[in-house]
């Protein structure tokens, strides 16, 4: 079956309009998923079994890019792929994974005594499973983003989140402990796995090409090396939180960026992992690139920067209210790593560019850049308290965001412009949260769920006038798309054509 096909007919517009849907379901009902059992489960752990399990899952974190290598993005975005292509990527995928996975049940008792923390030996051991689970799926979840498949995508991820949290909420509440998240971990990964080969109608072949192996690698080694960058930006904060303040603190900090991790995957990530394939199929077409750049910055904007400056003036009411008054002290640090996640919606998509033109050196070199001024500012600002540190961070954001657009500018063309209905939709979202601010504090000794609720009330009202009167063209934009996408799912529920296979 080959893996440049689309229904007859189908534009990539609307295949990327559908994606966004699907994409938007999927992530909606995980995040709401998660979210959930988030909240329940912070309820019964304390901040230490956190911070063990956010050690545990970095480590993994780095180890699963390892493993990859950077064989699905090479799938995505190479023109035309054969069978022995795919499974020469299959069965380099698995020796690494297993590889790691052996040398991560060799090493746990070692790297649990580099941080000083005993009980994250077994927890490293029993999630390396997750590593051979990963090496499994990696492969087939390629080739059903390569297609555009993402309803199969969508049901896949939404049915393994929802599994592993009703087992995680379970085995909290019967006092299981950091446990519950390993499981939970474990459980997703798993149903993941089965659902991806139920829905890929592919199977492996007997067959390796060295020659084959080499390009993907080639490729991927330098792909590999941005992400190994980004890990060490992203992890690194967590492996020198763990290594200068121990686990308890690590687990405050882990806590306050999840509620924005959680907030930040529901609105960027949907554009985001439509626009990496979509992208690639516009890689010849540079006018075309550039508007489908322009479109999934505002379109993310749209979501995120209202949802990112909400958490900023409510953070302080929130995370007591939802998660206890264990977790008071850290409403201030999500207060500002709200702030600084919303600076980043700006350079969400640098990276799909990147690739999708081949052009991974600029992005080597932005991304080395940031990962070396994160890790300085890292560790000059841990040791002053976890406030000090959200406020450092976000200051090198906004110092390095600029040097990204030139970047971007410079070596793809994208026009500056480019940002200007996304610095639109940021005003909009900058006036509603001016009047949430004002609303809650004109409610001083009202409970928090009452500020809360007047907040949430006036950002319903604030923010779509706004939009209207700073972002008119972009509001209008975007409702025409819902139209076209809607219209277009009504056609093909009153009208039946057998499905014919085309290439792009």
């Amino acid at each position: 079956m080959s893996d440049d096909v689309t229904p007859a007919g189908a534009s990539l517009r609307g295949r990327a309009a559908t994606g966004v849907l699907w994409t938007a379901l999927q992530t909606w009902s995980v995040r709401a998923t998660t979210a959930l059992a988030f909240i329940v489960i912070s309820r019964q752990l304390q901040p230490a079994e956190f911070g063990l399990v956010a050690l545990a899952m970095a480590v993994i974190a780095v180890l699963t890019l390892l493993s990859d290598t950077g064989m699905a993005t090479y799938l995505i975005r190479t023109r035309e792929i054969d069978e022995r292509v795919r499974s020469t990527a299959f069965f380099t995928s698995m020796l690494f994974a297993f590889v790691l996975a052996g040398l991560l049940l060799l090493l746990a008792h070692p790297v649990s005594g580099l941080f000083g923390e005993d009980d994250l030996a077994p927890v490293l051991q029993v999630l390396s499973i997750t590593l051979v689970i990963t090496g499994l799926t990696s492969v087939p979840s390629a080739l059903l983003k390569r297609r555009m498949e993402f309803r199969a995508i969508a049901v896949r991820t939404t049915s393994a989140t929802l599994v592993g949290s009703v087992v995680a909420i379970t085995l909290a509440l019967l006092g299981a402990g950091a446990w519950a998240l390993v499981v939970q971990a474990i459980v997703r990964a798993v149903v993941a796995l089965a659902l991806t080969w139920a829905a890929v109608r592919w199977r492996p072949h007997l067959v390796f090409d060295r020659h084959a192996a080499r390009e993907m690698l080639t490729f991927g080694s330098k792909l590999l090396s941005i992400d190994l960058l980004i890990q060490v930006r992203d992890r690194g904060e967590e492996f020198i939180l763990a290594a200068v303040a121990g686990a308890t603190t690590l687990g405050f900090w882990s806590v306050a960026t999840r509620l924005i991790k959680i907030v930040q995957e529901t609105g960027s990530s949907v554009v985001n992992q439509v626009a990496t394939p979509a992208f690639a199929k516009l890689q010849d077409d540079r006018t075309r690139l550039y508007r489908a750049y322009e479109t999934a910055l505002f379109s993310a904007g749209a979501v995120m920067f209202p949802a990112m400056l909400f958490l900023a003036v409510t953070s302080k009411d929130l995370v007591p209210f939802l998660l206890g008054q264990q977790w008071a002290t850290t409403a201030a640090v999500a207060q500002v790593t709200s702030l600084t996640a919303a600076l980043a919606v700006f350079s969400y998509f640098d990276r799909s560019v990147f690739v999708a033109v081949g052009k991974l050196r600029p992005e080597i070199f932005l991304v080395s850049t940031i990962v070396a001024t994160h890790v300085v500012v890292t560790l000059l600002a841990a040791p002053h308290g976890l406030l000090v540190l959200a406020v450092a961070l976000g200051i090198r954001a906004a110092v390095t965001f600029p040097l990204r657009q030139v970047v971007l500018h410079k070596t793809v063309g994208v026009p500056y412009r480019c940002l200007l209905k996304a610095f639109r939709v940021l005003l909009a979202a900058i006036v509603m949260a001016g009047a949430c601010w004002g609303v809650m504090h004109l409610l001083p000794d009202a409970p928090q769920w009452g500020r809360l609720l007047a907040a949430a009330g006036a950002a319903a009202v604030v923010y779509p006038a706004a939009l209207l009167l700073t972002a008119r063209p972009v509001a209008a934009e975007l409702l025409a798309d819902l139209r076209r996408l809607l219209a277009g799912r009504r056609a093909r529920r009153v009208v039946t054509v057998p499905a014919e296979e085309t290439h792009v």
